[in-house]
C-alpha cells in the first residue's frame, strides 16, 4: 500500500463506522486480529516495509494506532472496541518472538490508553497467561478473552473460570453461539448443549446456523 492508499484505508474504516453507528450500532469492534489487514501491519512476518509504517515496534503499530484513533473521534471512544490476536498465525501472518511481540503490542496498547476504548477483545491460546494479563496492564481497561479455535472451546464451565480468576471481564463464545440459538437460557439452566456440526461451518447457506434446535418449552 502506498502512503495515500493507507491514508484512504483510514478513511474507509472510518465511513464503515459512521455508517455502523447510523444503522443504531451501539457500537463498533475494530478487527485487529485474524490475519487481516490491520493485523498484517503488525506483524514482522508480514509487513516488510521500510518506511514510517514498518520496522520498528512502534512503526508497525502506526496504521492501527491511526484507524482506532480516528474511529473514536468520530464516533466516541465509548462506542469502540479493539479485536487483536497476538502469536496466533492466521495465514502467513507469523509473530513468533515473545519480545517482539509484547514490544509491539505493548507500544500500541500505550498510544490507545488514552481514548478510553470501551474494551479490547484479545484472542490467545492463553487468556490467563502472561502476555495477555501485561496487555491488559498496557490497556488499562475492559478486557474480554477468547482462547479462539486453537485454544480449545469456549465452555460455561471455562468461561465462569477465566472470570471468577479475574483473567477478564467478559469472554467472548463463538462456536456454543453458534450452535444453540437460546444458549443463554441453557447456560443459565444448566440444560444440555446441541451437539456441534462443524462440517457446516462457513458454510453458504442456512443449514449449520438457523436450524439448530431451541430448548423444548417448559
Amino acid at each position: 500500500m502506498t502512503t495515500a492508499e493507507i491514508r484512504a484505508a483510514v478513511e474507509d474504516f472510518v465511513a464503515a463506522a459512521r455508517r455502523a453507528v447510523e444503522a443504531v450500532a451501539d457500537g463498533v469492534e475494530i478487527h485487529g486480529a485474524n490475519g487481516y489487514l490491520l493485523h498484517q501491519f503488525l506483524s514482522p512476518a508480514a509487513n516488510l516495509r521500510t518506511d514510517g509504517y514498518g520496522g520498528s515496534p512502534h512503526n508497525r503499530a502506526r496504521f492501527v494506532v491511526e484507524v482506532v484513533t480516528a474511529i473514536a473521534q468520530a464516533v466516541g471512544a465509548e462506542r469502540v472496541g479493539l479485536r487483536i490476536s497476538p502469536e496466533v498465525a492466521f495465514g502467513d501472518v507469523f509473530e513468533t518472538d515473545r519480545d517482539d511481540v509484547l514490544a509491539t503490542y505493548g507500544t500500541l496498547l500505550d498510544q490507545l490508553r488514552p481514548l478510553g476504548l470501551a474494551y479490547l477483545s484479545v484472542l490467545h491460546t492463553e487468556p490467563g497467561g502472561d502476555l495477555v494479563q501485561e496487555l491488559r496492564r498496557r490497556f488499562d481497561g475492559k478486557l474480554i478473552v477468547n482462547s479462539g479455535p486453537f485454544g480449545g472451546q469456549i465452555t460455561r464451565e471455562r468461561a465462569l473460570e477465566l472470570i471468577e480468576a479475574g483473567h477478564a471481564d467478559a469472554v467472548a463464545v463463538g462456536r456454543a453461539l453458534i450452535a444453540n440459538p437460546d444458549l443463554v437460557a441453557r447456560w443459565q439452566g444448566g440444560h444440555p448443549e446441541n451437539e456441534l456440526r462443524p462440517e457446516l461451518f462457513y458454510g453458504p447457506g442456512a443449514e449449520g446456523y438457523t436450524d439448530y434446535p431451541f430448548l423444548e418449552a417448559a
